[in-house]
């Protein structure tokens, strides 16, 4: 205990129980005050308090023990009263309890030992009332600054009794209803009820609450003016010193506009899907009547190269034809994308898995692709180690994949080299195919490579006008891809090159999906 905070008064008119009672208490470490009578001492009180303890002698002259003390009692309540007395009478005991509610008496001839320990003991009481003041304080300022945020709270407050009778609402509730506290005041919330919620919702959020639980969820409330509005509400009971629930508290936040934005956006989803739908059928119709003429537009240029030939006539009409037969050639292969691509959105494209040779099918892809490498003087190195074995996954969209990569790269390559690396790895417990294409070609720029995957997007405006296409290689080749259970990365670096890794599983699951490996 410190003791050095505590100062305590002595009243008595008797000068050598004034400076006993001071030496004593003053070696214990505690501040002492005298006064010689009843109004000295009220004077002290007033300049010089608080003080811990009050000692009073109860004969003293210009004013009785008894009445000072009762004095101090309303100047200093916390403050415990000793009283110094001659003798015991009962009488006057009664009076000083009745009267001035005197802690103890401390009898003369004064002893030591009695003095400290009373003291002791007056001075504890004092800090134990202390506290109590201090804690109720701080309880009181804690009460003042939540009632304060719960009347200014953007959110709604309700608190209800054990019954769910209302027994307050703070202004924003007022203000989100249009009821004042006056109309729900004893109500249950049940008069928002919009009706569109199930009885079961608020039997469960009863049973929650009721048990001890908090509850957090969504209801549609009414308004008092009948309209309908959304609100987020999280209720807790409210507990008592015993652990019993006394009370509901309510808080609630108005959710119309956030609902009201996600119903805009679920319809704007649903029209895009249905839009995307439309204009996907529409691609694969348009298709199926281009190619059918396409087809016979390739088939007669062919048809008219032969006769020209056998005519003798051959280096007139050839040039043109061969023109015709390519152009032909180009835009079916771009109604074939546009149909992949509408069949792949559509929902509509299928993976048809087959068991294959991987070096069967890199043959039939360097016959198609190497007349490639030689119309821009470029290098074509394939590096396939021996043993690769067979690969189950779609035979026709893989082939589609390596020669869309591989026309890339001889397109934006000249004068360069253009590599084909094949290898199969274990990973996490699997076997993978990895298949690199890399050129030392334009390259591209991180934000060429952002948008290089996109539908109808290419790494750069200017890339159309040299080189042609339409951007819908790279986007298909991907999605096949992904469709087959891997994927494509691409590491670039502008003016040196690029490449790309598709990676597929060497056995694919029957739906199609395989655990994708690290990068």
């Amino acid at each position: 205990m410190n003791l050095s905070r505590h100062k305590i008064l002595v009243v008595d008119d008797e000068e050598e129980i004034l400076t006993l009672l001071s030496d004593i208490l003053s070696g214990e470490g505690y501040q002492v005050t005298t006064a010689v009578n009843g109004l000295d001492a009220i004077e002290r009180i007033r300049k010089e308090g608080p003080f811990a303890v009050i000692i009073s002698d109860h004969k003293m002259p210009k004013m009785k023990g008894t009445d000072f003390l009762a004095t101090a009692k309303e100047l200093l309540p916390f403050s415990p009263r000793i009283m110094v007395t001659a003798y015991q009478d009962a009488d006057m005991m009664e009076e000083s309890i009745n009267k001035s509610e005197v802690f103890r008496f401390l009898t003369k001839p004064i002893e030591l030992d009695n003095v400290i320990h009373i003291v002791k003991e007056a001075v504890a009481h004092f800090e134990e009332f202390a506290q109590k003041e201090q804690d109720l304080k701080e309880k009181d300022k804690l009460i003042r600054q939540l009632s304060q945020g719960i009347e200014k709270s953007p959110a709604s407050v309700v608190i209800t009794n054990r019954k769910g009778e209302i027994e307050y609402v703070n202004p924003k509730f007022v203000e989100a209803t249009g009821y004042t506290f006056e109309e729900v005041r004893g109500k249950n919330p049940r008069i928002l009820k919009s009706g569109f919620t199930p009885p079961e919702f608020y039997h469960e959020l009863w049973r929650n609450i009721t048990s001890g639980l908090s509850w957090r969820g969504e209801f549609q409330n009414k308004k008092k003016n009948g309209e309908l509005y959304w609100e987020y509400s999280s209720i807790s009971p409210i507990f008592d010193e015993e652990g019993e629930i006394t009370h509901f508290i309510a808080v609630k936040e108005d959710i119309t506009e956030l609902k009201n934005t996600e119903e805009e956006l679920r319809r704007a989803k649903e029209q895009a899907e249905e839009a995307n739908r439309a204009k996907s059928t529409f691609l694969a119709n348009m298709s199926h009547e281009l190619r059918t003429p396409m087809n016979a537009i390739i088939g007669y240029s062919e048809l008219l190269e032969e006769i020209a030939a056998e005519e003798g006539v051959a280096e007139i009409f050839v040039p043109d034809l061969h023109k015709i037969h390519e152009a032909g050639y180009h835009l079916l292969g771009l109604i074939n994308n546009i149909l992949d691509l509408s069949k792949i959105e559509a929902g509509k494209m299928e993976v048809h898995i087959e068991e294959f040779s991987i070096e069967e099918l890199l043959k039939e892809v360097m016959g198609i692709v190497s007349p490639l490498a030689e119309n821009k003087r470029n290098r074509f190195e394939v590096r396939v180690p021996p043993g690769l074995g067979n690969i189950q996954n779609d035979r026709t969209k893989l082939a589609q994949i390596l020669i869309n990569l591989l026309g890339n790269s001889f397109k934006f390559t000249e004068n360069g080299k253009v590599s084909l690396e094949v290898c199969v790895k274990n990973v996490k417990k699997a076997e993978w195919c990895f298949f690199s294409v890399a050129d030392n070609g334009i390259g591209m720029s991180p934000e060429q490579q952002a948008k290089l995957f996109k539908a109808f997007s290419q790494a750069d405006p200017s890339t159309t006008r040299k080189y042609g296409g339409t951007g819908l290689g790279l986007a298909i080749s991907r999605l096949f891809c992904l469709m087959m259970g891997g994927d494509i990365k691409l590491v670039s670096e502008l003016g040196k090159g690029s490449t790309f890794t598709v990676r597929l599983p060497k056995k694919i699951h029957a739906s199609g999906a395989a655990d994708s490996p690290t990068p």
